[in-house]
């Protein structure tokens, strides 16, 4: 079935809520996150997959590192995610930078009164340092981390958030499949976000998504459905 399109009038219509993924949508989290595997890797004695590891960003730690290195024993994998974690709250967590426009659109988004929440696997301490740290903190209304071992599927968070925080229907901005899902799940319009490390994963499954090439997109069809409202 072809999903519906969104448009300039659908912002109002679906409710005031935004929900946004937090890595490679908000921030671009790469450098950190690859930074602190190296060190983890290294740590750890095992060598790394070759290639570009922003492929692999997005789902949970653990069942990143299984799609990356399958053959790792479950007791190396513990280990690796031991060393990740800690080189990741001293160290990698401070490379994340938000991508360009973004400050600008929350800052505005919230501005018209609009709750603005984050959905995320990164687990909930480190996510919420990360908005923290880059001054987010002031817009977002709330932050639903991931569940470290992978049971609860973004999907099923989103939808405990919906229900305890009332949301109907809203716009969910992402750049990745378990994204498209979560607001599928909660009745909420997906965009994709086009800068985003998932962004071809997506398409590839449904390329009938709307994607946005700049954060500004966003602010512009959430500004032209208040002036036409």
């Amino acid at each position: 079935m072809q999903r519906e399109r969104l448009t300039k009038h659908d912002c109002r219509r679906r409710g005031s809520a935004v929900l946004f993924d937090l890595d490679g949508t908000l921030v671009d989290s790469a450098p950190g996150i690859v930074a602190s595997l190296a060190h983890a890797f290294a740590a750890c004695g095992i060598e790394p997959p070759r290639g570009d590891w922003t492929r692999f960003i997005g789902p949970p730690l653990p069942q990143m590192l299984a799609t990356a290195l399958p053959s790792l024993a479950l007791d190396q994998r513990e280990a690796v995610i031991a060393a990740y974690r800690a080189h990741y709250g001293a160290v990698g967590l401070f490379e994340t930078v938000c991508y360009p426009g973004i400050l600008e659109t929350l800052a505005a988004i919230a501005g018209e009164g609009r709750r603005i929440y984050v959905v995320t696997n990164k687990p909930q301490q480190p996510a919420e340092a990360v908005i923290t740290y880059l001054g987010l903190d002031a817009h977002v209304h709330g932050i639903v981390g991931g569940d470290p071992t992978g049971r609860i599927s973004k999907p099923e968070r989103a939808a405990i958030l919906a229900q305890e925080e009332k949301l109907t229907g809203g716009i969910f901005l992402g750049d990745g499949l378990d994204d498209l899902l979560a607001a599928e799940r909660i009745g909420a319009a997906f965009l994709l976000a086009g800068w985003g490390y998932g962004t071809d994963r997506v398409l590839k499954e449904r390329p009938d998504v709307d994607v946005l090439a700049r954060p500004r997109e966003l602010l512009d069809s959430l500004a032209e459905s208040y002036r036409d409202g």
